[in-house]
């Protein structure tokens, strides 16, 4: 242990507090997230963890991974501490910060390649406006389950570094490729110039229904805004429309779900 922490205003607390932010997160270039299974999992997949924040009533023996990357602190809190670092409505007690994950994580105007996202992967995603963090980190989830060659993001969606993403990945966002773009229009231009088939999900029966997507194309499914989907202007720039097929009970699918329902979609019938 590298401390025992009792003080609500100790500088390491504040400072722990204000990850909350993404404006500090931005900052700093760190993040935070809860749970041992986030932090065995980070420890696993070599995130940069700086610090651990350990509820005094957990010891390190119980709680952390035999190996934690070299600098990283581990400090015990007191409960009064841990409460007021903890996001989490019912706490494991177990705080972690790292670095933000620069490999696989990067920011630019437009998509492109070079390697970044799996090479020849036959299926990406391109989601646009999505705003939930929980939503985002179900697509990521799902995206690393059903082989998905990498993710773009609009910068206007949930923060990639927001604790409710981090824990709605389950820790697959540690070593994805996710890839935040300013310019939408531009980026499926560039998709479609890179040889991939791009369409966007609609809500349109007389769309290329998702069984009918071309086996042997790469494609990118573009996935709206949970409450707008798409605009007309960036469905236009598309080579097509997008619908998954279901009963007339139900209107739409949330955004998470329809992005799970594409790819596994393609998962299967690619490897079928």
């Amino acid at each position: 242990m590298d401390g025992y922490i009792t003080s609500r205003q100790n500088q390491k607390i504040l400072e722990a507090c204000a990850l909350s932010q993404k404006k500090y997160r931005e900052e700093k270039g760190l993040f935070c997230f809860e749970g041992k299974k986030l932090l065995w999992e980070a420890a696993a997949r070599g995130v940069p963890l700086t610090a651990v924040f350990l509820r005094e009533d957990l010891t390190a023996e119980e709680v952390l991974p035999r190996a934690l990357p070299a600098g990283c602190a581990v400090y015990s809190v007191s409960e009064g501490v841990y409460d007021k670092i903890s996001l989490e409505k019912s706490p494991e007690g177990v705080f972690c910060i790292a670095k933000t994950l620069d490999k696989f994580h990067k920011f630019a105007t437009i998509y492109y390649n070079r390697d970044f996202f799996e090479a020849d992967a036959p299926t990406l995603l391109f989601a646009v406006s999505v705003r939930d963090p929980g939503n985002l980190g179900s697509i990521i989830r799902s995206a690393a389950a059903f082989s998905c060659g990498g993710l773009i993001l609009s910068d206007d969606c949930a923060d990639l570094y927001a604790p409710r993403t981090v824990r709605a990945s389950m820790g697959t966002m540690f070593d994805f490729p996710v890839l935040t773009v300013s310019d939408v229009r531009a980026s499926v231009e560039a998709l479609k110039k890179d040889g991939i088939r791009v369409y966007a999900g609609a809500l349109d029966r007389t769309a290329v229904a998702l069984p009918d997507l071309p086996r042997g194309e790469r494609v990118c499914a573009l996935i709206g805004n949970e409450g707008h989907g798409l605009s007309a202007d960036v469905t236009a720039v598309c080579d097509g429309k997008l619908f998954i097929p279901m009963s007339a009970r139900a209107e739409s699918l949330n955004a998470s779900i329809a992005a799970s329902v594409i790819l596994y979609d393609r998962s299967i019938r690619i490897k079928g």
